[in-house]
């Protein structure tokens, strides 16, 4: 199965049977660009400018195909999802939760993930960087070694509702990402004027891209959630609020390094983008159409590549899926725990 990404201006997404149909309408003139059968179809991703008839969201909503609409800084504005199932017991076992260690345990383990793969992409990043870069290589494993007994200190938060845990477990999880995003400062190129996380208004180039890509794993985490039968709007770590994806972010925890950080940094060390490919708009820096196109295909590309867990081989798309179910399972009483997800290093 295979995403369909409609972008650019002037597109229209439209059904012809049993396909799906993108065309282009400039200069007068009308141009099919993708006809394809619905079945086959597992995301559409619209960015940009376009359009999209009912008759194409029922028949993608037959077939169980979600629709994401991204923005140009990386946020998601819709979702069109198939009417949820299998979600009852489940749904009613996610908020009885939110009083009870459940939510706690699952928090932790969120927060686990995270940052053990942030502990692993910086031995990835100081490994590759020993012999070419010794003062970035020293910063990279300074870190890594003080992000590990923060590590061990979010497992001894006790298992209890989250709201007795959040403010102390989200203290430690900001002083591992504080040292994490230094470390990486070290590695992202001076002229792209990197200097922290500034989260959803990007003031460089770094953060824009950063904020694009994982605008595209919450579409993927979104997905993920609505097929476990899962309310992503309820969820444990962070706190709730009006329209907020909270499990959607909650679950995000565990895929931001690997999926999006690695990619957002390989483009920017390798010169794939440029400090010119971005520009200041009303107080937000924003990626050039090239880049914003080119980061968009490699995240998705990653989706499809290989990771292990355990002795299995499994697709990214696939294991996001796979960790959602691993939440319900657990909520249900039919797992009698859940481990979040993190790249052995």
């Amino acid at each position: 199965m295979e995403r369909l990404v409609v972008d650019g201006f002037g597109k229209s997404v439209s059904a012809e049977g049993t396909n799906v149909v993108v065309r282009e309408y400039s200069g007068g003139e009308r141009k099919t660009l993708y006809y394809v059968p619905a079945e086959s179809l597992r995301q559409v991703i619209i960015t940009g400018k376009g359009s999209i008839t009912v008759d194409a969201i029922n028949l993608l909503a037959k077939n169980q195909v979600d629709v994401v609409v991204i923005d140009y800084r990386g946020e998601v504005t819709a979702k069109v999802s198939p009417v949820e199932f299998r979600t009852v017991k489940t749904r009613r076992e996610q908020y009885y939760a939110y009083n009870d260690g459940r939510s706690g345990y699952l928090a932790k383990r969120f927060i686990e993930g995270k940052a053990k793969n942030q502990y692993a992409l910086l031995g990835t990043l100081a490994k590759t960087r020993k012999d070419t870069d010794p003062a970035a290589f020293e910063a990279l494993v300074a870190a890594r070694e003080r992000v590990r007994p923060l590590i061990e200190q979010v497992a001894a938060y006790p298992d209890a509702p989250v709201e007795r845990i959040r403010n102390p477990l989200m203290g430690t999880e900001g002083m591992i990402s504080d040292i994490y995003w230094k470390a990486v400062k070290e590695v992202v190129p001076a002229e792209f004027g990197f200097s922290e996380r500034s989260g959803r208004n990007a003031t460089d180039g770094a953060n824009a891209m950063l904020n694009y890509g994982y605008g595209i794993l919450e579409g993927e985490v979104h997905r993920a959630i609505h097929l476990a039968g899962l309310d992503p709007y309820a969820g444990y770590l962070h706190a709730d609020r009006p329209g907020s994806n909270t499990l959607a972010f909650d679950l995000m925890e565990e895929f931001r390094q690997q999926l999006v950080d690695k990619t957002v940094l390989a483009q920017m060390t390798k010169g794939i983008v440029k400090p010119s490919d971005f520009s200041m708009k009303e107080g937000t820096c924003r990626l050039s159409d090239d880049a914003r196109k080119g980061l968009l295909r490699d995240v998705l590309s990653k989706f499809e590549d290989f990771t292990a867990t355990g002795d299995v081989r499994i697709k990214w798309c696939d294991l996001i899926v796979s960790q959602a179910r691993n939440v319900a399972k657990y909520l249900r009483g039919e797992a009698p725990s859940y481990e979040g997800y993190y790249l052995r290093w």
